[in-house]
């Protein structure tokens, strides 16, 4: 039955203004690459085999974000291959002699990698000719520099950035500021996370000293993130700047307060460990940059962010009711279509009540991005507390002074923001993050003693567990939080250690080690193996660490996200580009050749005791 035009009601204007504008809604509707999508918006997970007791899990994963097209550089050759699928299966170098793990070479083609640093490709080549195990200085040559080689989707220089902005494009182009500006992915997502765009990058600061260009790309990527976290600081994941030119990625929109900028935000879950994240991007460049470059990534844009940060803990440390007893004002909420009850938050996405004068600051969703259950998410509060407290040093530092009530010229210039105020207002909530945890958050575990729980509400509730994921409990030496022999932390670490303490650690046949809701009851993180060597100091439990994560790579020479636990080596895996872990296990090579070199070096390499920096000062003198 058709449907006359004089059928609808008003003037005959009134009606043809009526069905154009909806026909304008429903155009805009299906052009539109955002719009929502049935069980579209979790995060995007490439397993390696299907894993038949997950599958519902996994159909909805798939179905989710757009991938990684290509990790070539702009204008490089079509040849090159998408590195999620070349990463799926083993290259070997012509000639190169067979190791006892047969483990392949997996780096792209020179051609087609995102971003070369000099300094990096002198030391691997060094560095490797110390290991005693071949297999070792393979897997380190593939790893170490994959973020470098595969996840730099976009980086403009200071002098690319320079460029003022086109006239037909003053929408989309904001100021540039003569600044360098860098977009990470984290690997086979076409988006970039706070957190693990951040993690990503953190082996080589280290290495900034001896490569301008790499510190540049560092710089760059701080930029980036500060406009994320000034514009979105409730955001975890973002999409590439429009001024960029890289094509953005799929993904769906929440219902999420306050509602973001979808233009710039892939997604917007609230980890307050994505935040922390930023500030050690910056504290990293600090600690390791030339004498007269260490301030430079302090811009306007940078300390707006720092405010914003301040602004969001403020709030999100205050609890779910008044002491009247009325609830109070939603400050953040989050709701997803879904069939994944991880993927989204209770109470109309404003998650489990809080109680008040705790000193906590909440967190909807961990860094696996699932959410929490209760919201005062351990691990993330130890993180941000530690990064408040070493911002101010840096900020002090800034300002020519380790008194933070010493008058000083750069108080409020050359920028708008009060930066002794910022100083004060950090070191309190640190002071009163810590001091939290320690009431709040250590409790007397039947079997294991006085431990850290992983999340508490302020009530009394508490969960006993741990996540792979950094930060976890198992990583709170790592962070600086307490150290490897605090008492409360030993009898945490046997019990997240311990199928009986943890329920997401899984003792498997073929690897042992912690997982987590995200992926499932079967895989383990070969991260949280990664994390127990650094927080060890024991030889037999390192090597024995380091031989699993080295024996499951699934015959690919590449970190994975999780393993199967219970099939033999790693052949049953979730993604193959995973920048992320790849970083994290280079990290640990290069801490076991500081504080372990016996584990890992030629006997004739032990003579003299390993430094990176003046492993690095030597080789950069070479090169000169």
């Amino acid at each position: 039955m058709k449907t006359r035009l004089s059928a609808l009601p008003g003037t005959p204007r009134r009606r043809q203004k009526m069905l154009l504008a909806g026909l304008v809604v429903l155009l805009v509707y299906m052009v539109l690459p955002w719009h929502r999508k049935e069980n579209d918006g979790v995060a995007a997970y490439d397993t390696g085999r299907a894993i038949e007791d997950e599958r519902a899990i996994a159909e909805e994963l798939s179905r989710a974000f757009a991938r990684v097209g290509s990790s070539r550089k702009t204008g490089a050759k079509a040849e090159c291959p998408n590195y999620g699928e070349y990463a799926k299966l083993p290259h070997y170098k012509e000639g190169a002699p067979q190791t006892p793990l047969n483990l392949p070479y997996q780096r792209p083609p020179e051609q087609c990698r995102t971003f070369t640093s000099p300094a990096v490709e002198t030391f691997i080549k060094e560095f490797v000719a110390l290991l005693k195990d071949p297999d070792l200085a393979i897997l380190f040559e593939n790893t170490f520099p994959n973020t470098l080689d595969t996840t730099i989707l976009w980086h403009g220089s200071r002098e690319e950035t320079r460029s003022p902005q086109p006239p037909s494009n003053r929408r989309l182009f904001r100021q540039r500021k003569k600044q360098p500006e860098t977009f990470i992915v984290t690997g086979d997502i076409h988006a970039e996370w706070l957190r693990d765009s951040a993690w990503q990058l953190s082996v080589y600061q280290r290495f900034i000293k001896s490569d301008p260009a790499l510190r540049e790309l560092i710089r760059g990527a701080i930029n980036t993130q500060a406009g994320f976290v000034k514009g979105n600081p409730y955001c975890n994941a973002f999409h590439p700047p429009p001024y960029s030119g890289v094509e953005r990625g799929r993904s769906s929109i929440d219902d999420v307060l306050p509602q973001p900028n979808w233009e710039q935000v892939f997604e917007c879950k609230y980890e307050i460990d994505s935040l922390a994240s930023f500030l050690t991007l910056s504290r990293q460049y600090y600690e390791n940059a030339p004498e007269d470059s260490r301030f430079d990534f302090i811009t306007e844009d940078w300390l707006a962010a720092v405010r914003e940060i301040m602004k969001l803990v403020k709030a999100q440390s205050k609890s779910t009711f008044t002491e009247t007893g009325h609830v109070q004002p939603v400050t953040y909420k989050f709701q997803r279509n879904t069939k994944i009850a991880s993927e989204t938050l209770p109470l109309a996405g404003t998650g489990n009540p809080v109680n008040r004068n705790t000193g906590l600051v909440r967190s909807a969703f961990r860094p696996s991005d699932d959410a929490t259950i209760f919201q005062f998410f351990v691990p993330g509060n130890a993180y941000m507390a530690v990064e408040l407290e070493r911002l101010t040093a840096i900020l002090q530092g800034y300002l020519g002074d380790d008194s933070p009530t010493a008058p000083s010229r750069k108080m409020r210039s050359p920028f708008s923001t009060d930066i002794l105020a910022l100083i004060e207002e950090a070191r309190q909530f640190a002071e009163r993050i810590r001091a939290g945890i320690m009431e709040h958050a250590v409790f007397d575990h039947p079997q294991f003693g006085e431990v850290f729980a992983y999340e508490v509400d302020g009530y009394g509730s508490h969960l006993f567990m741990d996540d792979a994921n950094i930060p976890s409990l198992l990583s709170l030496p790592d962070l600086g939080f307490v150290s490897k022999d605090d008492p409360v932390y030993r009898n945490t670490r046997k019990m997240i250690l311990s199928p009986e303490g943890n329920p997401y650690y899984l003792n498997g046949e073929h690897f042992q080690g912690i997982g987590g809701p995200h992926i499932g009851l079967h895989n383990s993180w070969p991260m949280s193996l990664l994390v127990r060597i650094r927080t060890s100091d024991y030889d037999d439990e390192i090597l024995h660490c380091l031989d699993m994560v080295m024996k499951n790579t699934g015959n690919l020479g590449l970190i994975h996200e999780s393993v199967r636990a219970f099939h033999p080596d790693g052949l049953e895996y979730t993604r193959s580009w995973f920048a992320w872990a790849n970083s994290e296990f280079a990290k640990t090579v290069l801490d076991l050749a500081e504080r372990k070199p016996h584990l890992i070096f030629k006997e004739d390499n032990l003579a003299m005791k390993f430094s990176l920096d003046v492993f690095l000062a030597k080789t950069a003198s070479v090169a000169h």
